[in-house]
């Protein structure tokens, strides 16, 4: 602790038309020239001079440390050996994410420290004019300096916010609340079947095979509908530097520290002011390697380190729904590690939702640019078809999206409403997508591409495919709640789409050996002229092939044009191929089924940093 001089009432500041939150700098030796560059990039951005300043490479520590001078109150440069007390009714989220003042008990005493803006400076000003003794109560700190100390003693409160929020405030919303209550209801019906099925077998399956094929004509329409539809592009018109909001990049991590140098580097060439944005680097706290990656090559004032406590459950939504408790910014956008967006997406959402300002989510597109494997071209060829045909369709329609896990932008204040990320739920993208609905909130995805790593072996690919599936089942199982208060329920319209999209898409592929051996049969009697045994009528197997033959025709036809707008036309040629990596899914919905009883919550990482020759992404587009 430095402690000042006495008090100054008023700003003896060397150039009086600079802000008020720089002019008196001049005094204390900082060059002019620099003041007023601070002030000219302030007046083009519409952020305070002191915040371009400190952008400009000004050391934050010295700033607050002239405010003090200028104050006539101490400096703390550290806190450590503080413990903070209540702070004025504030939540810890909230109290952690402003950073401007924390009641603190140091030695015995209690202080008020601060990190004043102008505003805040010269009322502080006035009160010290009127009641000087309340220097010996009032210290100054950099608001890094105040947010360590609350993020490093609130921690408990902190995590605890973060695994329970939802689950405690919205029970119904929430994957682990409804794992947590069992699935009697389910355990009866397929009991009520069973019994069925002993008395009247021919009957019950008839009854059966004709609700699986109601529901995939469901499923076939959603399909066929979008692979030909034509989706306009939403034109926008790009925003003045004023006007771009702040903005939070949220960046999870977990043993990427091969990647983080390459990660680090493309992000800070995001073509956004500085002062109105920050990049959160969100670790867990046992993962050293990657924390001390993290510190090596996110030095810069633009990047901020937060540190996750061990602790269940270990998800990527648990520890983005932590971090958030830190973003300041207005919009809050999700990166992973593998991520290369285009520069200028954060500029394209944000004038999105200035043209659309009832959109709960803006979703980027996101294209694999590596070619390492057939499993990853065929990788590429999904991505096309679903960010390049499905999702727009779906958004087109305003019909929940199944959200891809990253290039997500959010208004912040909509994704606190909501209830922010599930960290039960191991594919929270899909679930918040269909969440936000609920709230009516509706999605719209933009012409902006997120470039990542496609898996190259099967090792890498089938732990994410596995999880991935696992949580379109908990996703799936919360939309069949019955308990969901009426306010939430989606309509009808919606509530086919989410089913047809995402519970058919789970079920067909635990169902697509069965489907193989349909087609068979099919076959044997178009071809063939017998119709074997037992099975159902001629127009339900009709009915069952019709359907097949409509998800065969929509997945060609996605496929093709999504290849066509990824740029990425040369893989026509494994289009063919799908049927094959179809049973692969199949494979591990099977296994995400198996995990969904035994471990619901477990979060398989995907390896990163595997592929090599990646592409460079493509320059942005014009808006």
């Amino acid at each position: 602790m430095r402690r000042s001089g006495g008090v100054r009432l008023v700003y003896d500041a060397g150039a009086e038309d600079l802000p008020g939150d720089i002019a008196f700098l001049a005094r204390f030796g900082v060059p002019e020239a620099l003041l007023r560059q601070a002030a000219a990039r302030a007046a083009v951005h519409d952020t305070g001079a002191a915040e371009e300043l400190l952008a400009l490479g000004f050391d934050a520590g010295r700033y607050w440390s002239h405010v003090a001078d200028d104050l006539g109150l101490p400096f703390f440069g550290d806190l450590a050996g503080a413990e903070p007390l209540s702070n004025a009714g504030l939540l810890a989220t909230d109290a952690v994410r402003f950073a401007a003042s924390a009641l603190v008990r140091i030695g015995g005493a209690t202080l008020l420290v601060l990190a004043p803006r102008a505003d805040e400076a010269a009322f502080l000003r006035w009160r010290l004019a009127k009641s000087p003794g309340l220097a010996e109560r009032v210290a100054i700190a950099t608001p890094e300096t105040i947010r360590a100390l609350l993020s490093t003693r609130r921690q408990a409160a902190l995590t605890h916010y973060a695994v329970n929020r939802l689950v405690r405030i919205m029970p119904p919303l929430s994957s682990g609340r409804a794992r947590r209550t069992g699935a009697s209801g389910h355990k009866a019906l397929v009991a009520a079947l069973l019994a069925l099925a002993l008395v009247a077998p021919i009957m019950t399956l008839n009854a059966i095979w004709l609700l699986f094929a109601l529901f995939f004509l469901n499923c076939s329409y959603w399909k066929l509908a979008a692979a030909f539809r034509r989706v306009r592009l939403l034109r926008v018109e790009p925003l003045s530097e004023a006007a771009l909001p702040r903005y939070s990049v949220l960046v999870p991590l977990y043993r990427e520290a091969a990647v983080v140098p390459e990660l680090v580097d493309h992000l800070s060439r995001l073509d956004y002011p500085q002062t109105k944005l920050e990049i959160l680097m969100i670790v867990e706290a046992d993962d050293r390697e990657t924390v001390a990656a993290v510190g090596r090559a996110a030095s810069r004032p633009l990047f901020h380190t937060i540190v996750v406590p061990p602790g269940g459950p270990r998800t990527k939504p648990k520890a983005l729904t932590y971090a958030l408790a830190f973003a300041r910014g207005e919009h809050v956008v999700v990166f992973d590690a593998e991520d290369r967006p285009e520069l200028d997406q954060l500029r394209r959402a944000a004038a999105t939702f200035r043209e659309r300002p009832e959109l709960g989510c803006v979703q980027a597109r996101l294209a694999p640019d590596n070619e390492d494997s057939w499993l990853a071209r065929m990788f590429t060829v999904e991505y096309a078809a679903n960010f390049e045909v499905l999702l727009p369709a779906l958004a087109d329609w305003r019909v929940p999206l199944p959200l891809g896990g990253t290039s997500n932008h959010f208004p912040r204040a909509i994704l606190e409403r909501v209830g922010a990320w599930d960290p039960f739920n191991v594919t929270e993208d899909a679930d918040l997508g269909i969440r936000l609905a609920r709230f009516g909130y509706p999605s719209a995805t933009i012409y902006s591409r997120t470039y990542e790593e496609a898996p190259v072996t099967f090792r890498q690919w089938l732990p994410q495919r596995r999880r991935w599936i696992k949580g379109w089942i908990q996703t799936a199982a919360l939309c069949l709640g019955r308990d969901i208060s009426p306010s939430f329920r989606l309509p009808l319209r919606q509530r086919l789409a989410v089913h047809g999209i995402l519970s058919a898409g789970v079920l067909g592929l635990l169902l697509y050996p069965l489907s193989l051996v349909l087609l068979a049969i099919g076959a044997a009697a178009i071809f063939g002229g017998a119709y074997p045994p037992g099975l159902p009528s001629r127009a339900l197997l009709a009915l069952s092939l019709g359907n097949v033959a409509a998800v065969i025709v929509a997945a060609v036809a996605s496929a093709l044009r999504g290849i066509v707008a990824a740029r990425v036309a040369h893989l026509a040629g494994h289009i063919p191929l799908l049927p094959f990596y179809w049973a692969l899914m199949s494979l591990a919905a099977w296994q995400a089924l198996f995990q969904y009883w035994k471990q619901p919550f477990s979060w398989e990482k995907t390896a990163h940093g595997v592929a090599r020759g990646r592409r460079a992404p493509a320059g942005h587009l014009p808006f």
